[in-house]
């Protein structure tokens, strides 16, 4: 597999419904957004009812103009596009209108407190959603302020008293929700941080395993090809076992030609072949072993298995039959392939064994790869288990299960 490969196969899939700052953003945003619509509509019968004791039109532009930013908002939040121009325009404006508001209302009394109180903690709201944190606290603070100043000014507006006591709750609830919002954002931040993290660290993890699978490869085939070619030459002694080495060589030529050629393409997730198929590879591959094994298979043969996996286990029960005719003893070894196909749990169980010399697993020496690579991380690259078993003078005993659970069953 060649690095270009590697880079399209093993980026992780991107999140269908990530969870990001920016969902949490769109979801604060409308959320309060909702939370202004609701405050302007039960403003209305209250400015509505003041109304007449204000100058026209002068006044009624001024709750036109709020009004219509309001609605604004709502429109930009509901299509997700523009709640920041938006929230931020209402807060604006709520301040030119505070500030126009002495010579709005001059002399009149006006019964009860003016309606543009109660839209301060909506224009402190999307002070939250339309500013920078810091502008938007600064407006929390000052809006409030300059209300309540607004209210000393005017005559019949409430007083000093209720004047205080609305600035600091317009004030109160206006930080309140700037604090739940920023908190809000600062833990989706730190969510993308992890979010990121985790799939720098999945797409490394994934690159190494890939490496380490091309490298497995890579080994397998020197080891499957060329030394098993050279072991079978050295010990040909007579015209049969002469004219297979000669076959294993021209065969280990053509795999190292065809390794030059640009690689397959790597089988597909959904490629499925079946235990039937993989039997019917293993008894094609034993017959050209100079002692092939009894083979036997037992379960449901149309087990589906991915294609890999099948070409995994093949080649890895090919090298333990190699093995087994080069290593265990002559014709007279008892040898066997046993296929079992898992059907209720899942996957396949090969199991290769002889009654021949054996050997001690333990003092095998590491830079050998016929069973470390071509067999055991040949197999478990895949998903899989190989355990093997043996001991000098009591046979070998390779196990091969597919997934690994199967090892069990």
């Amino acid at each position: 597999m060649t690095s270009t490969e590697l880079e399209s196969s093993a980026l992780p899939p991107a999140p269908r419904h990530p969870f990001t700052g920016a969902r949490i953003e769109a979801m604060v945003s409308r959320a309060i957004v909702g939370f202004g619509v609701v405050f302007g509509v039960l403003v209305l019968p209250q400015l509505i009812a003041q109304q007449p004791h204000l100058p026209q039109p002068f006044a009624g532009v001024q709750a036109l103009a709020l009004c219509a930013c309001l609605a604004w908002a709502a429109v930009a939040a509901i299509v997700g596009s523009g709640i920041r121009i938006a929230t931020a325009s209402f807060a604006a404006l709520y301040l030119v209108v505070t500030l126009l508001w002495p010579a709005t209302a001059g002399d009149r009394p006006i019964d009860g407190t003016p309606w543009l109180w109660m839209l301060c903690t909506v224009a402190s709201a999307y002070a939250a959603v339309g500013l920078r944190v810091w502008l938007a606290a600064a407006y929390a603070l000052c809006a409030p302020a300059l209300f309540g100043v607004v209210m000393i000014i005017v005559p019949g507006a409430g007083g000093g008293r209720d004047a205080v006591l609305n600035a600091v709750y317009s004030a109160i609830v206006g930080s309140v929700i700037l604090t739940i919002a920023t908190m809000l954002r600062a833990a989706a931040a730190h969510v993308d941080t992890a979010q990121r993290a985790a799939l720098d660290g999945y797409e490394r993890g994934v690159r190494e395993h890939m490496g380490e699978a091309e490298r497995v490869e890579v080994d397998a085939l020197v080891h499957d090809s060329v030394l098993t070619t050279l072991l079978a030459a050295a010990g040909a002694r007579t015209p049969e076992a002469q004219r297979l080495a000669a076959h294993m060589a021209r065969d280990a030529l053509g795999h190292l030609s065809s390794s030059k050629a640009p690689p397959a393409p790597q089988s597909a997730p959904e490629d499925m072949t079946d235990a039937a198929a993989l039997l019917a590879g293993i008894r094609t591959a034993a017959a050209a072993v100079p002692h092939p094994p009894v083979i036997t298979a037992a379960g449901a043969l149309a087990q589906p298995i991915p294609t890999g996996v099948a070409e995994a286990l093949r080649d890895a029960a090919v090298q333990a039959m190699l093995n087994s005719s080069q290593h265990a003893g002559g014709p007279d070894v008892a040898r066997t392939v046993t296929l079992a196909a898992l059907g209720a749990a899942g996957g396949v169980r090969l199991t290769i064994a002889d009654d021949g010399t054996g050997f001690d697993p333990a003092h095998v020496d590491s830079r050998r790869l016929g069973i470390a690579n071509s067999i055991v991380q040949r197999v478990e690259i895949v998903g899989g288990l190989a355990r093997v078993e043996s001991a000098p003078g009591a046979g070998t005993v390779i196990a091969l299960a597919w997934p690994a659970s199967g090892a069990s069953a």
